[in-house]
C-alpha cells in the first residue's frame, strides 16, 4: 500500500515530517511519499506528478492554519495554476484516488467558496484531526482510516496471506534471477557537466552549469545560479534521482540573507528535469528546467558569464 503526502512547507512541514516517520514504522519505507519538489515543466512536470498520484492507494492533505492563506508575489499560493500543492491534490481527484485532508494545527476544514475551482471537491471528504497531545492515538485512527479508504487489508489479514506470498515469491525470485541475467538496465550515468536554459519567476533567463561527481550515493560538485557556481552541498543519488542543495546571500539595501537553493531531479539518459526552490529569499516559487549533458570530457571548473 502506497500514501502520498501533501503538505506545504511554510504550512506544516514538522507535521508532515513527524507524520512521515510515523506511517514510515507502518507501511514501510518505500510506500510513504513525501515532498514532491521534483518534478519538471510542461510534459515532465505532467507525467511525474500522474505516476506519483496514480501509485498511490491515499493522498493525505495536510492542511495548517496557514494552508488557505499562503502567498507568493502578493497573490495566494492556491490560486496559482504551477501550485505544487494544488496540483498534486487536484492530481488525486481527477483521477479518483482517495483523498483524506488531514488538520493540524488546530485548523478548520476549508470550506468550498474559499477553494478554486479544480479543489472544491476536497470541501466534501471527511477531514481527520490530529493533535500533539493525541499524536499515537490519532495516528493509529488515520491508518486504519486509510487502509480502509484504499480498500487495503489490514495486518490480520495481511498475516494470513504470508504463506501464499511467500509462495509467489520463491517462484518469482526464480523467475527474477532468471531475467535479470538476461536484460539488465543501464547504470544510471551522473558523472559530468550538464547545462539548462532556466528562466526565473521574475522573467530573467540564464544558462546554468552543472558539475557533478558521484561516489558510493553521494554527490559533489557545483552548481551555477544566476551563472555563479555555488558548491554542492547535501548531495545524494538513490537510482535515478538526484537531490542537493547550494547557498548563497542576497542582498537588498542593507540587508542580506542566506538564501538555500533546493534541486531535485529525476535522471533520464542525458537529461535531468528539474525543480529548484529557493528559501530564505525574495522568492520562493519552484522553477523547473531541464538539464542536459554537455559533450566531451568531465570538466569540475565553471566560470560566469561576463
Amino acid at each position: 500500500m502506497k500514501v502520498f503526502i501533501s503538505y506545504r512547507r511554510e504550512d506544516s512541514a514538522g507535521h508532515a515530517g513527524r507524520l512521515h516517520d510515523s506511517l514510515q514504522s507502518h507501511f514501510g519505507a518505500d510506500n510513504v511519499f513525501m515532498d514532491l519538489s521534483d518534478i519538471d515543466s510542461g510534459t515532465n512536470f505532467v507525467e511525474v506528478i500522474q505516476a506519483a498520484i496514480r501509485s498511490s492507494d491515499v493522498v493525505l492533505a495536510l492542511i495548517g492554519k496557514q494552508w488557505l492563506t499562503c502567498s507568493s508575489a502578493g497573490k495566494r499560493r492556491l490560486d496559482l495554476p504551477n501550485d505544487f500543492v494544488r496540483t498534486e491534490i487536484a492530481m488525486a481527484l481527477e483521477h479518483g484516488v482517495p483523498v483524506i485532508p488531514v488538520l493540524v494545527q488546530g485548523a478548520g476544514m476549508p470550506l468550498a467558496p474559499s477553494l478554486p475551482e479544480p479543489l472544491k471537491q476536497l470541501a466534501v471528504h471527511d477531514a481527520h484531526d490530529i493533535s500533539d497531545e493525541r499524536w499515537s492515538y490519532d495516528i493509529d485512527r488515520l491508518i486504519n482510516a486509510t487502509e480502509k479508504l484504499a480498500g487495503k487489508a489490514g495486518p490480520s489479514r495481511r498475516r494470513s496471506l504470508a504463506a501464499i506470498a511467500a509462495a509467489i515469491l520463491v517462484i518469482a525470485t526464480g523467475l527474477g534471477a532468471f531475467f535479470s541475467l538476461r536484460s539488465r538496465p543501464a547504470p544510471i550515468a551522473l558523472d559530468g557537466n550538464w547545462s539548462a536554459e532556466v528562466t526565473y519567476d521574475w522573467g530573467d533567463k540564464y544558462t546554468e552549469r552543472f558539475s557533478f561527481t558521484s561516489d558510493s550515493g553521494a554527490v559533489i560538485g557545483s552548481a551555477s545560479f544566476l551563472r555563479v557556481p555555488r558548491g554542492i552541498v547535501d548531495g545524494s543519488l538513490t537510482g535515478d534521482r538526484v537531490v542537493f542543495q547550494t547557498r548563497t546571500e542576497e542582498v537588498s539595501g542593507d540587508r542580506t540573507a542566506g538564501v538555500v537553493h533546493r534541486y531535485r531531479g529525476t535522471i533520464a539518459g542525458d537529461t535531468i528535469a528539474f525543480t529548484m526552490q529557493s528559501e530564505g529569499g525574495s522568492s520562493s516559487v519552484p522553477v523547473q528546467f531541464t538539464a542536459k549533458r554537455d559533450a566531451g570530457p568531465a570538466s569540475n571548473s565553471q566560470e560566469p558569464s561576463r
